[in-house]
This record gives structure tokens, sequence and C-alpha cells, in this order.
């Protein structure tokens, strides 16, 4: 039953760690919107955007639809959180992260999320963004691990 509940304390780390980074990121380059965009090379810019939409602009400009959607999914991953085994925490701490930080964004700016990288033609994305997609690739990979073991 112990092995059960651990686990916690580094998925709340990690969800801290990315807010926290994701929070100053945002607000670093909001500081320095008058220089940008910066062309960083190799097809990698930093140019301050706000996105109303989920997922390359989906729902742009659904407002609070967008915002009740992303605060659902932060609860779900923190429900899951609390109720998955303790090798999947870790990336759903991870995930946590991410979608708190988009949601704080959400709250503050209208319905809108702060983008800042941009790769080639890949649209602009943000730190909480990439923590998501982080976390679920970890996730998946643990559940194809754990089914084969």
């Amino acid at each position: 039953m112990a092995g059960s509940r651990g686990g916690y304390a580094l998925a709340l780390v990690l969800a801290a760690a990315v807010l926290v980074a994701d929070r100053l990121t945002k607000w670093l380059v909001r500081a320095r919107a008058g220089d940008l965009p910066w062309d960083i090379g190799a097809g990698l810019r930093i140019d301050l955007t706000y996105n109303s939409g989920i997922s390359f602009s989906r729902l742009a400009g659904a407002g609070d639809v967008v915002i009740v959607l992303v605060a659902a999914v932060a609860v779900g991953v923190l429900v899951a959180l609390v109720l998955s085994p303790p090798r999947y925490r870790p990336a759903l701490g991870v995930i946590l992260g991410g979608a708190l930080g988009n949601l704080v964004d959400r709250l503050r700016f209208d319905g809108a999320v702060v983008d800042f990288i941009g790769f080639f033609t890949w649209p602009t994305f943000n730190v909480a963004d990439a923590a998501i997609v982080v976390g679920t690739v970890l996730l998946g990979l643990q559940v194809v691990v754990g089914a084969r073991e």
C-alpha cells in the first residue's frame, strides 16, 4: 500500500517546475516584446503571439468554452495523477504543469495563451505546450513498457 502512494512529491515538484518555467519565459518574452522577433537560427525564432485556440488554433475565438475545456483537462490530469500507479505520476506531473501554465494564461489574457517559440513553419508554441507533449510521450512510453512487463 505504501508503494502506491509514492511519487506524489516528484509529480508535484515537476508540475511546479514546469509552471514556473512557463510563467517566467512568458514574462520575459512579454517584457521584451518591443525587441521581437528574434531569429535564433536553424529555423528557430522567438516571437510574441496570443492564441485563443487549442492544438493548432482549433476552437480559436470560442472564448469561455476553451477556458472550461482546459480547466476540465487540468482537473482530469490531477485526478489521474492521484489515482494512477506511481510509475505514471512523473509524466502526469509534467502534463499538469503545462495544463496549469496555459490555464493561467487563458484566465489572464481573455481566453488566449502566450505563444513565442517558432520553429520553421510549425505553429508557434510555449513551454507549457512543450511540457504537455513531452509528458504525454513519456506517459505513452510508460504504458507501452508496462504492457510488455
